[in-house]
């Protein structure tokens, strides 16, 4: 049975919505691992439609859109992502015709045709849900725990990109040089990691710590990422 909460508003929406503002993130340039991580999505699951969404005070920004690209923001009550990040497990509507979500209007998924939704949240390491990895289809359709599975384990992949990516802002902010991508941040870690603390660099609960100690955090969540990545691939 689908979720079906009574409010698109969680009770730590502040919070929630601070720790979004964390990763510096929302309306930003498209990077090439999101969207081939979307793309992969969508081939993963035969699907036409697959997101990285993140959702705002008002609106839903996707960081990656494979199958919709005239679709940037939406508000906020017309994606299903507002209800994935609700949830701490997959938000799933097999038949958006026969049970909607009430919550969302339906303009936006009747003009497009959507019968299928699945979305997993992407959720930081002190536990908010900033948004989704969602896989969307015209047709209805069957999602089994297996698949559910396969979902939460690209939704995280997609979480530590942005943790990297996060990492990546701080640290090259404190080498006075400008963030361009999660590749060129995994490239310049080793360069980095001797540029002093000035109190610059901070951790995810806002404390000042040293460029080492942050190298040392990215390359744990490369290393992490890399065999999250694999661990897919062969699932």
């Amino acid at each position: 049975m689908p979720f079906s909460p009574s409010s698109l508003i969680p009770s730590n929406e502040e919070d929630r919505l601070l720790a979004l503002s964390r990763y510096q993130v929302v309306g930003t340039a498209p990077e090439s691992l999101f969207d081939d991580l979307a793309a992969l999505t969508a081939k993963l699951f035969r699907a036409p439609i697959a997101l990285v969404s993140l959702v705002e005070e008002d609106s839903v920004w996707f960081k990656a859109n494979f199958g919709l690209p005239d679709a940037g923001r939406v508000r906020r009550s017309e994606s299903l992502c507002s209800v994935a990040v609700l949830h701490n497990e997959a938000t799933v509507f097999e038949n958006l015709s026969t049970n909607p979500c009430t919550l969302i209007e339906p303009g936006v998924q009747q003009a497009l045709r959507l019968e299928f939704y699945a979305g997993y949240p992407l959720q930081t390491s002190d536990g908010f849900n900033i948004g989704s990895l969602c896989v969307i289809d015209h047709q209805t359709r069957a999602f089994s725990s297996d698949e559910q599975e396969l979902l939460r384990q690209l939704a995280t992949t997609v979480m530590l990109l942005l943790e990297l990516r996060r990492l990546g802002i701080t640290l090259l902010a404190a080498a006075g040089q400008p963030y361009l991508s999660v590749p060129s941040l995994v490239h310049s870690l080793t360069m980095l990691a001797e540029i002093g603390s000035s109190g610059a660099a901070v951790d995810i609960a806002g404390n000042p710590v040293g460029a080492l100690a942050i190298h040392h955090e990215a390359a744990q969540l490369t290393t992490l990422l890399n065999r999250t990545i694999a661990e897919t691939l062969v699932a």
